[in-house]
Parts: structure tokens; sequence; C-alpha cells
């Protein structure tokens, strides 16, 4: 093989190999997916979901389906069979609601059915019975007390007309179960004495329902508080004073949070007693001025305190005199 030949293929085996390297630089990057991180979905379609697993309710929420680019669930009611068995639909309504507060609120999930196979029965499933006030509704106008503590059992009574034996009681709030009302009884069409049993109930405000024997009902919009106590004035020192008296007024009681308002009111005038401190939740200490300039005038007084926190509010069930 001459010299030039040997020359001409250390070139051509150059030239091919410079075309495969630049071939190979042209090529794009393999770049390696970053691995999505998703919400583990504690609920999936058909699951019946309650806040307690000893739960006694008549109607529950059933999961419809999941959302995942809002992160919402859709759910439906649900509600017994007559035999006690799970369940039906009265309607075909549904809503949606954000997946982590539908997990807070029912944490457990009692059984399971296949939406498909539930049937919407729009009639009553549970037996009626006729009342003996024929054509007439209860009608409820109070409940006292108004508030009830967090976990505790509170006695009421209701005021109304109409009220049968047989009677059922609840308090209701949207997207919470209703709490109904123990050792209801009747001592009258105008009063119905009951327990509800807040264990673990959530702090709002509820309408109060009262329900006839034949279904028919009256409800109480925002009725009732679930939560602390409001504010209760057991005595107020000294009880009276004189136009231009500048007082140290102490307001004896309970409930008395840290941030409180203290008022003195006749008709469309008020007072504010200056600088209330709270030592403790049953004493106030605060200063009463009863210049003319600031409205005070002659007269009885209404003393009130609002727990700021929480706008709670009491009043105390005797009068402020004002003297000349």
């Amino acid at each position: 093989m001459t010299e030039n030949l040997r020359y001409g293929i250390l070139v051509s085996l150059f030239l091919i190999f410079g075309v495969l390297i630049a071939g190979c630089s042209n090529q794009s990057p393999t770049v390696t997916p970053v691995p999505t991180t998703t919400v583990p979905v504690k609920y999936v379609a058909g699951d019946i979901i309650a806040r307690t697993s000893t739960s006694t309710d008549q109607e529950l929420y059933v999961i419809i389906s999941y959302d995942v680019s809002t992160d919402q669930y859709t759910r439906q009611l649900l509600y017994k069979n007559a035999d006690g068995s799970w369940g039906h639909f009265v309607n075909n309504e549904s809503e949606k609601a954000e997946r982590s507060l539908v997990e807070k609120v029912y944490p457990v999930k009692i059984s399971h059915v296949q939406i498909s196979a539930v049937p919407v029965i729009t009639t009553t499933p549970y037996t009626t019975v006729t009342p003996t006030l024929s054509g007439s509704a209860p009608s409820v106008t109070g409940i006292a007390p108004v508030y009830g503590g967090n976990s505790v059992a509170v006695g009421t009574t209701i005021t109304g007309s109409n009220f049968l034996s047989g009677a059922t009681v609840k308090l209701t709030r949207a997207g919470y179960p209703p709490i109904y009302a123990t050792g209801v009884s009747v001592p009258s069409s105008s009063e119905i004495d009951c327990i509800f049993k807040f264990s673990n109930a959530d702090k709002g405000i509820y309408n109060l329902v009262v329900t006839n024997p034949g279904g028919q009902s009256s409800t109480k919009e925002e009725a009732f508080t679930i939560g602390d106590m409001p504010p209760i004035i057991g005595g107020v020192s000294p009880s009276q004073g004189a136009l231009n008296d500048t007082l140290s007024m102490t307001i004896n009681g309970q409930n008395f949070k840290t941030a409180v308002k203290v008022s003195f009111i006749k008709s469309s005038t008020e007072i504010v007693c200056a600088s209330p401190v709270s030592t403790g939740s049953t004493q106030i200490l605060c200063t009463l001025d009863l210049d003319p300039s600031n409205g005070a005038q002659v007269g009885d007084w209404d003393v009130t305190v609002l727990n700021i926190d929480g706008q709670q509010n009491g009043t105390w069930n005797q009068k402020f005199h004002v003297t000349n």
C-alpha cells in the first residue's frame, strides 16, 4: 500500500468520526421527569361518611365523586330505608365541598353503597301518624336558654303553639348533621321540654326545628348558639350614682372574657364604662362618668356586658339608678 493510499484512508476515517460526533452533539439531552405529588383522598364514590362510628342519624352524606382539579368532593344526602338499611335519595340535588372540610367534619366511613343502585324516593320512608290537631302545624316562638357550651348537656324549654305529644326537636346548620333532642316532653300545646347533648359539637349558630307526629314542622332561624357561654351579671356596685359623679364600678358575675365592653343604656342613650378590666371571669372593674355632656340623665339604666370575642351579650336583671 502506497503512502498516499494510507494517507487517504486516515483522512476518510477522521471525517467519518467527526460526522458521528457532530450528530451526537445535536441530540436533545434526556430529561428525567419530576414526580408530581397528589393529595391522598380519603373517600371514594359510594362511601357513607359520618362524624362518629356510632352515628344513629337517619340521613348522612354519601360521596358522589371527587374532582382533583378543584380538590372538592361532590356529596349528596343519603337516607335510611324503612328497614334501617342505607339507602335512598329524596331528590337529585348534590353539592360540592372542600375535601379538607369534608374529611375534618366527617372523619368516619360507616358504610359503602353503589351509587348507580341507589333509588330516588320522593315519598317519606317513615310511617306517619295523623295528628290529633288536624291541619295545624306547630309554631316555634322561642327557646330558653339560647346558648349551650360545647360537650355539655343543656336542658331547654321551647315555647310556641300547636305542639303535639310525640313531637321531635332538632338543631340544624348547613353542612353539618342535625343534633336531635332527647327526653322530649310536651306538657302543653305551647311548651316543649327537652335536653340537647352537645358531644364534640361544632361551635356556631343553629336553627331550631320542631316537627309534629304528622310531619308538619316549624323552624326558628338562628335560634341557638353552641359555644362559649354568654356573660352573666350577678351584681353592680355601686348600684346608683348622681349626675356629675365619676364612679369606680365593680361588675360581678360569670363568663367574663378578657376583652369586654360595659354599657349603661337608657332608651337610645348609651354611656360606656371607661377602661374596663376583667379580673378573671367573675369580675370587671371600670370607671363610669355621669357627666350630662356624656348623655347622663336621671332615671333607671340597663347594664350590659359584651364579650368582644364572640360578641356575646349579658344584661343585668336589675337597674342602675341615676339621681339628681
